[in-house]
């Protein structure tokens, strides 16, 4: 099982860590926003990741619209554009919403660093 100590950047490695600290802390919300933020971090670091796209269909997207919409939800045009923003419609946040966060950045930052974007 993948887990932050995995992470190579220490930057992001430290947010992600801080996230799972609030998880078991029960600070849902506080996870949440570190996610967030580790997340747009690993973009501002990894440009090219800003690029991917996913076949959808007949049809492809930006890779970075499959972050889940939860409460605190990727925005499409911004995303589309290249300056992605999260945008928070809430501001409590269950730690099981931020359990699923918590595993698609740490999935992300991961898989980039595998196909050697470290």
């Amino acid at each position: 099982m993948p887990k932050p100590s995995d992470i190579e950047n220490a930057e992001l490695r430290q947010t992600l860590e801080g996230a799972f600290v609030a998880m078991r802390a029960g600070k849902g919300a506080e996870a949440v926003r570190a996610c967030a933020s580790g997340y747009l971090r690993f973009l501002e670091l990894h440009p090219e990741a800003k690029a991917e796209t996913i076949a959808i269909r007949d049809r492809r997207m930006p890779r970075m619209l499959r972050w889940p919409a939860l409460g605190a939800n990727m925005d499409a045009e911004s995303a589309r554009s290249g300056a992605p923003k999260i945008e928070f419609v809430r501001d409590r946040f269950s730690v099981s919403e931020a359990m699923t966060y918590y595993q698609f950045v740490l999935d992300e930052i991961l898989d980039c660093e595998r196909r050697g974007g470290g």
